[in-house]
């Protein structure tokens, strides 16, 4: 027995000693990790009269979808290419989606960059001076390539730190409608004795029409950088159509402005965000497709349609990009609208085919040469198309049956609403045959399903049943409006 128990105490004493050795690396299988952000190619430029090298990530959902996406070309793509796609795509995230997903182009300047990047030469060293080469290919070479062969929108951002900053500035100051957003952290506008601060001032002083976004950032390196002197410039002869900011991020060091500039930049850049219809196109600057010569409305013929058609096809719809989308019989057509997007009249070509008018595409979507077709494949599935390119699909939601009011029982609740609760003020408006809840830029359709109670949805939230109910007093006058989620009072307001 004594035995017995001197073994098991000495079985005890050496069970730490074995549970306690450490493995070493070599004797563990191990493989590398591998991290994908996109591809890499050669791209022989005639601009530059050498081999570009060019870096391109996408969306992790662009091989199983059929979106188009904005467009972000990063300079220097040799140090921040990958971050950059990663970081993108958490701020993407479709569960949150603080900013839409997006495109990265890198762009390779290895040793070269100081050549490239800048816009005259350094007198010093007689180096430099070949930005309008490298812009000659971005414009003419590059977008045309990224254009051809991925699903773009016309919408581009370009972005860059240090010397890549101040090409950006360059871009900004050759032609600002290239792009649409400008990310330019801790630019070198020292250059040259500051010969981009001169040209941004000759611009910003002559051109108030400019309709851009600007981002500006610089880290704990003072004033000789010269971007507090171009963040000046801004405040001096801003606009309301330039929209810009000036970030000091003094915590940082110049060789991480890259990654804290990008996160922040790219969130103001792409803020307030929202996909057109087709592409984009401003009042300012219409623009106008590559083929337009050979698509119109020209080519469609109305068609007269029963009232049966058109009732059934109106219905709330969500397309391929999460919009909800709203089409409505309206005389012997459909209306189509949709949140952010301006409203647009379907005409009939056949009983399961629309189409845009071309004058309604320039004057509302500020598009030139797009022959845009709605074709409904089922009852509860349609396709939109531009130039017989497929452009978003959209299925029908199930939704309570909604009903039809008159004008005049509509108008008795249209006014401001008081939340006694957090929320701001809700707004309920009219427009055209839609009925809307607007609070704190967030804007809503409702629809009627019975004389005092409207339906809506929340894009993120369709499983849930939103319902606006209006209380009226004694005397017949609407003073009060809840909302509730699945049969739940989540929201009570007084009518003011």
């Amino acid at each position: 027995m004594k035995t017995f128990m001197s073994f098991c105490t000495a079985m005890m004493l050496a069970i730490p000693f074995v549970s306690g050795q450490v493995q070493t690396i070599d004797q563990i299988m191990t493989e590398p990790v591998t991290v994908t952000t996109g591809i890499t190619f050669k791209f022989n430029s005639k601009a530059m009269n050498e081999d570009q090298i060019i870096m391109i990530g996408v969306p992790d959902d662009y091989a199983t979808s059929n979106k188009k996406y904005p467009v972000l070309y990063l300079l220097d793509g040799q140090w921040g290419f990958s971050s950059t796609v990663q970081a993108l795509g958490w701020l993407s995230n479709p569960g949150y989606g603080m900013i839409p997903q997006t495109i990265v182009v890198g762009i390779h300047t290895g040793e070269n960059r100081e050549r490239v990047l800048t816009p005259t030469q350094n007198k010093e060293n007689n180096s430099g001076g070949d930005a309008d080469k490298l812009y000659q290919f971005i414009k003419e070479e590059l977008i045309p390539f990224v254009d051809k062969n991925y699903r773009t929108y016309n919408y581009r951002v370009i972005g860059g730190a240090s010397l890549g900053g101040l090409f950006v500035m360059y871009a900004f100051e050759s032609d600002p409608q290239l792009f649409n957003g400008y990310l330019s952290m801790s630019p070198a506008m020292w250059w040259d004795n500051g010969v981009m601060l001169d040209r941004t001032n000759d611009l910003l002083s002559k051109d108030t029409n400019l309709h851009n976004r600007v981002y500006l950032s610089l880290t704990n390196e003072g004033t000789a950088m010269g971007v507090d002197s171009l963040a000046s410039l801004f405040e001096k002869y801003g606009s309301e159509e330039l929209i810009w900011k000036y970030d000091k991020q003094q915590q940082e060091v110049h060789e991480t402005v890259g990654y804290k500039g990008t996160w922040d930049g790219m969130k103001f850049l792409l803020a307030d965000w929202h996909y057109p219809l087709v592409d984009f196109g401003t009042k300012k600057q219409i623009f106008v497709s590559q083929d337009s010569a050979t698509h119109n409305s020209d080519n469609h013929k109305i068609m007269k349609v029963s009232d049966a058609v058109l009732e059934r096809l109106s219905d709330l719809y969500l397309d391929s990009y999460g919009r909800i989308i709203t089409l409505t019989k309206a005389d012997k057509t459909l209306q189509f609208t949709c949140d952010q997007l301006p409203t647009v009249i379907l005409y009939p070509e056949a009983e399961n085919k629309f189409f845009l008018k071309d004058a309604d595409v320039q004057q509302n979507l500020f598009l030139k040469g797009f022959d845009i077709e709605f074709e409904f494949i089922k009852d509860d599935s349609l396709v939109v198309t531009a130039n017989g390119d497929i452009d978003f699909t959209a299925k029908k939601i199930k939704h309570p049956p909604f009903v039809k009011l008159s004008d005049n029982i509509l108008e008795v609740y249209i006014g401001t609403y008081l939340s006694t609760g957090q929320y701001n003020n809700f707004n309920v408006s009219k427009e055209g045959n839609s009925m809307k809840l607007s609070t704190d830029g967030l804007i809503r359709n409702i629809y009627p399903i019975g004389e005092n109670k409207f339906y809506f949805l929340y894009d993120d939230q369709l499983n849930s049943r939103f319902e606006i109910e209006f209380i009226k007093d004694e005397s017949d006058k609407v003073t009060k409006m809840n909302i509730s989620n699945d049969g739940n009072i989540v929201i009570e307001s007084q009518r003011i």
